[in-house]
Order: C-alpha cells, then structure tokens, then sequence
C-alpha cells in the first residue's frame, strides 16, 4: 500500500516544521524519562494507558520528521525507513 504522498518534495516550511517537531520530541522524551527517574519509579504501573501509546508512537513519529527534515522529500511509504 503507497502513501499519498509518496515522495514529494517539501517546501522549507514543512521542513522547518519537521525540525520544530523533532525538537519538542526530543524536549517532551528527555522531560519525561528525568521525571521518571527522579521519582525512582520506572514502571508501567504509574503511566496511564495515553503515555504508554505515546511512548509506543514516539519513535514512529520521531523518524518519519526526522526524514522529512533532513531529506526534503516525503517518505515514499508509510514505514520511513524503506
């Protein structure tokens, strides 16, 4: 199955944007695991089910904007890597 999008050039906005993402992932990741280890509690039990998700999606996320920030060019599927 082909994405929409499939490889098209970004113009600088979008990749700026890519990069802002990337930035604020990286913020909100490191702000969450230094909060879990202050509390020395680094379990599932004391993350609700939204954060868990969230965690699991991260990296998803995380590298489909990395490639459009530094390529310039959509991904040509929906697994960012290929």
């Amino acid at each position: 199955m082909e994405a929409p999008w499939n490889g098209e050039k970004v113009n600088s906005f979008v990749r700026i944007l890519a990069i802002v993402f990337i930035i604020c992932g990286i913020f909100a990741f490191s702000s969450l695991v230094n909060a879990l280890f202050e509390t020395g509690e680094f379990g599932f039990s004391n993350l609700d089910f939204r954060m868990i998700i969230g965690m699991l999606a991260a990296p998803y996320c995380f590298l489909l904007f990395l490639k459009v920030a530094v390529t310039g060019y959509a991904p040509k599927s929906w697994v960012p890597w290929e």
